[in-house]
């Protein structure tokens, strides 16, 4: 570029610096960090309110750079290397948070089997858990399909549409079968979840059926696990202190990389996104409401998980936060926000695996002139919760659930229509989480307080916040 103040490689591939716009673009940024965020952490402001602070700058950071720029259909090269530079933040935090999500998940499941030893509600609370998760995915499908009518979702032209491939799926007998680790290294690597809890589970099973026999070494298998699970919950809250600074990078890189043409192109299924998202958060308090909770308190202390779920669209990075919000705020007993929670980060997910396959899969078929009767619609809510089951796990979730869901419709080769949806999956992929995690909690209250072990002394507590977790780290 003629405007270019640095030039060469060094410049342009190492450091992503060749623009004077990219200096003032990271120096916005630093600012933010350390003339806002940083007093407002050092006075000690609720938690919550640093999150939606960081949600306004993120917000007025990446729309104010887009406006600079002259709001161009693509990024132009000095916006890319401010989107690059803003995702060392933003993307760092996420993999710190990422790196303790499988020991997390490993320790806890663990830890759940050995803390409900010998107790008969361990069975009815993986049960229940379950029944909510599936449950509410089932909702979110049929919202889906009714937002998807009333939109007159698929009148986008297919001329516009981007090329795509869809994968390759097997059948539903097989998908329930590779559940079940075959190597368990493997299923970390991927995050396979429910293969690593089914893993877990028996491990904790079997340490719980030796203890008769082999008390000490059990004794000193549970105590490692106990210290286990301490230290990488103390580990996730010095993360999770900082969040509000990543949610300012997240926020403003996604804008600044989709840019706001891309989401007009594709306005009314984004619309029809975040209606059901609300419509879903609305279902989530209504269950809330249904078993005599408060569901003001619920939205208040659930606030800052919720736009932690939104910045980082990962239902997975999401879930140290959710299963400390459970227990440190909600009084959710630790070994339901444990293994509800975990579930619910891959299985049941209201957005990703709910009402967005649902808006797809409506959306192609009229597209392409599938007739919607009653039928298709009922095959479509079986086929979204037993596919929300089975893409467990799998890196890509949303776009899988998409293809599952085609697929089972029979419409696996039109995939390719739904190309422009994918072009601004970021921004879309805010609100499938936000809905993912919000679900995956209902679930773990709800199946909690039905089973009496809910603390509703620790729920109606204003004053318990994460801060008081996160000083004594």
């Amino acid at each position: 570029m003629s405007d270019a103040i640095f030039q060469g490689i060094f410049f342009e591939k190492f450091l992503s610096i060749t623009h004077y716009q990219t200096l003032i673009g990271i120096g916005l940024l630093l600012f933010c960090f350390f003339a806002i965020m940083r007093p407002l952490q050092t006075k000690k402001v609720n938690f919550s309110i640093r999150m939606l602070v960081g949600l306004v700058l993120g917000a007025v950071l990446g729309l104010g750079i887009q406006a600079s720029a002259g709001f161009p259909n693509s990024s132009t090269i000095w916006m890319q290397e401010i989107a690059t530079w803003y995702g060392l933040f933003g993307r760092a935090f996420i993999a710190f948070i990422r790196m303790l999500v499988i020991p997390l998940i490993f320790v806890s499941i663990v830890k759940v089997i050995i803390d409900f030893s010998g107790k008969e509600n361990l069975p009815q609370i993986a049960f229940r858990g379950i029944f909510w998760l599936l449950f509410t995915t089932a909702i979110a499908c049929i919202i889906g399909i009714i937002l998807a009518n009333v939109l007159s979702l698929g009148e986008l032209s297919s001329t516009s549409a981007k090329t795509a491939v869809a994968k390759q799926y097997t059948n539903i007998i097989d998908t329930f079968v590779n559940l079940i680790p075959s190597n368990i290294i493997a299923s970390m690597v991927k995050e396979n979840i429910v293969g690593l809890v089914i893993f877990s589970a028996l491990m904790g099973l079997a340490a719980n059926r030796m203890e008769k026999k082999n008390p000490h070494p059990i004794a000193l298998f549970k105590t490692f696990i106990e210290a286990l699970y301490k230290i990488i919950m103390s580990i996730a809250m010095t993360v999770i202190k900082y969040m509000p600074y990543a949610v300012i990078a997240l926020l403003a890189r996604t804008i600044i990389s989709n840019g706001i043409p891309a989401i007009v192109e594709v306005s009314s299924f984004v619309l029809a996104i975040y209606l059901a998202t609300i419509l879903m958060l609305a279902v989530h308090i209504v269950i809330v409401m249904v078993h005599g909770i408060s569901p003001i308190t619920f939205i208040k202390k659930a606030l800052g998980t919720w736009l932690l779920a939104f910045t980082s669209r990962s239902s997975v990075g999401t879930l140290p936060m959710t299963i400390s919000t459970l227990t440190v705020r909600m009084g959710v007993n630790t070994g339901t926000a444990n293994l509800v929670g975990s579930l619910g980060s891959t299985m049941g997910m209201n957005g990703c695996a709910g009402f967005f396959p649902a808006l797809l899969a409506v959306m192609v078929a009229h597209m392409v002139g599938i007739n919607t009767d009653i039928q298709f619609y009922i095959m479509l809510v079986i086929v979204v919760v037993i596919g929300s089951i089975g893409i467990a796990g799998i890196p890509g979730t949303a776009t899988v659930a998409a293809t599952v869901v085609l697929s089972g419709m029979g419409m696996a080769e039109y995939f390719p229509l739904i190309g422009m949806v994918l072009a601004v999956d970021p921004i879309i992929d805010m609100a499938r989480t936000l809905a993912n995690v919000s679900g995956a909690m209902t679930a773990a209250i709800a199946t909690d307080h039905e089973v009496g072990l809910m603390n509703m002394d620790i729920y109606n507590d204003p004053n318990v916040t994460l801060d008081n977790e996160q000083s004594e780290v």
